[in-house]
């Protein structure tokens, strides 16, 4: 998804990086009071170096504090004037002149940069941080239906390839192989069967969140099983969501990656209890469920798929996409009815129940699992044709960019802590894909502490679009600390 090109850190230039990774290296840079001396005369008659010893009698490094030095206690330079190499051979000088090893102010401190010290030189990976995704895919008896021809006999197609089951797994698998290595990808299918009929509910196989995971959520995928060619109550597939995201959300808020968290909802129905109760009850109870993963620091991202036979009711799936990103969201009612339904209908439902016991509410009149407003959220759920392979996998590309951090912390860069000089962000440069971003709190790149770097507002949004994958930043050596 996402290359994070060097981040640039050079003595007095903002040399750009064209490096991914590159090891950390120390610039050593010569005092300001110049490399070498001239003038010192040795005290040998054919050293090796000049006609008077190794070094000249100056001492090896010459005072740092001006242009030219006489020296720390020797009376010569840095080198003696007989020469860079005499013919005398080794000669009688000796191997050291008599002006000491280092003169006076030869330091060797590692300041940051300053011009007259040492300067430090790094290319290094500074990366966002990596989010975690559950693909979190509907497996209920309708994702088992024909695409292409409506009014089947059987429950489920008897062209396994003309499904939205298969065409959604090509298109997640070819995704997620393309991102795995910058996303801790995980997989869960749901569904259920019904228990009063000696079902279990909900059913979720699961592959838990990784890097590099496309081979195991494969494998896991293209084991998965059709729906059995039947109707029958207890072996139907149904579609329990509001239990499925329960038990994902556990598993997430158990895992202790670090980096933000999400849930890739992918469904094509309508979600039930397992039990084909009244299907007012439990779009209330997804949307009370996805609201609560949200205060917990979970975004669930909303996909729904649009088939021949399925065409999901866009209030219902706009309430799952608003109630996901912590948005003020619309209650889902069929035409006619007003709030006071949910409790009217649903609170005999068990499965209704019990989530309204979970959300800790008042169990009265009026109550509802979820919570609404009187306007929706500008978030809009993604609703890809199921028959469109390209549209899928566009669709789910631009889905999972969403996922990309605009946060990017310094804090161990390639092993290295490194803290930024706050006082001087005029040197420094961000660019995405070669574009130079403005340095602006709500509509460019901004540091929220000396150690964390974030893109804000369009930047933000322009990083997270699928085509864009390099980003720069580029450091003067005098804004940066190592530590």
């Amino acid at each position: 998804m996402a290359r994070v090109r060097s981040l640039c850190i050079a003595p007095l230039t903002l040399a750009a990086c064209s490096l991914f990774v590159a090891p950390f290296a120390g610039c050593v840079k010569i005092g300001a009071g110049g490399p070498m001396n001239s003038g010192g005369s040795g005290s040998g008659t054919g050293g090796r170096i000049g006609t008077g010893g190794t070094p000249g009698s100056g001492g090896a490094i010459a005072s740092s504090g001006g242009a030219t030095s006489t020296g720390g206690s020797g009376t010569g330079g840095t080198v003696g004037s007989g020469g860079v190499a005499s013919t005398g051979g080794a000669g009688t000088g000796g191997a050291v002149g008599s002006g000491g090893a280092l003169a006076s102010g030869g330091t060797t401190s590692v300041d940051g940069g300053t011009s007259d010290r040492v300067c430090q030189t790094a290319q290094l990976n500074w990366v966002p941080k990596i989010p975690t995704v559950f693909l979190m895919v509907d497996r209920s008896g309708s994702m088992f239906d024909c695409i292409s021809t409506t009014g089947a006999v059987e429950p489920s197609c008897p062209t396994p390839a003309d499904t939205p089951w298969a065409k959604l797994k090509d298109a997640v698998l070819m995704v997620v192989a393309s991102l795995q290595a910058e996303v801790r990808f995980g997989f869960a299918s749901f569904t259920g069967t019904n228990v009063t009929s000696g079902g279990t509910c909900p059913i979720i196989n699961r592959v838990a969140p990784a890097l590099n995971n496309s081979g195991a959520i494969a494998t896991l995928y293209n084991s998965l099983p059709f729906q059995p060619n039947t109707t029958e109550q207890g072996k139907k597939f149904e579609t329990p969501a509001r239990q499925s995201l329960d038990m994902i959300g556990a598993q997430l808020m158990a895992d202790p990656s670090p980096g933000d968290k999400f849930i890739l909802f992918v469904t094509d129905g309508q979600p039930d209890y397992c039990d084909d109760a009244n299907s007012l009850c439990a779009p209330d109870s997804v949307i009370g469920g996805l609201q609560a993963l949200k205060a917990m620091g979970i975004t669930t991202i909303v996909m729904g798929l649009k088939s021949a036979v399925n065409d999901l009711a866009p209030g219902i799936l706009e309430g799952f996409a608003n109630a996901g990103a912590g948005e003020p969201t619309l209650a889902p009612l069929r035409a006619g009815l007003d709030a006071f339904a949910f409790y009217d209908q649903c609170n005999g439902v068990a499965g209704w129940h019990a989530d309204l016991v979970t959300s800790a509410k008042v169990q009265a009149r009026g109550v509802t699992v979820g919570t609404y407003a009187t306007a929706a959220g500008p978030t809009k759920p993604y609703a890809p044709d199921a028959a469109n392979q390209t549209m899928l996998v566009n669709q789910l590309s631009l889905a999972l960019s969403g996922v990309k951090s605009c946060i990017f912390d310094l804090g161990n860069v390639d092993g290295k802590a490194i803290k930024v000089d706050l006082a001087q962000l005029t040197n420094a440069h961000v660019l995405v894909m070669g574009t130079e971003v403005a340095r602006n709190d709500t509509n460019g790149w901004r540091m929220n502490s000396v150690t964390q770097l974030e893109l804000v507002g369009s930047a933000c949004t322009a990083w997270r679009m699928p085509n864009v994958t390099v980003i720069d930043f580029q450091f003067p050596c005098g804004t940066i600390i190592f530590e």
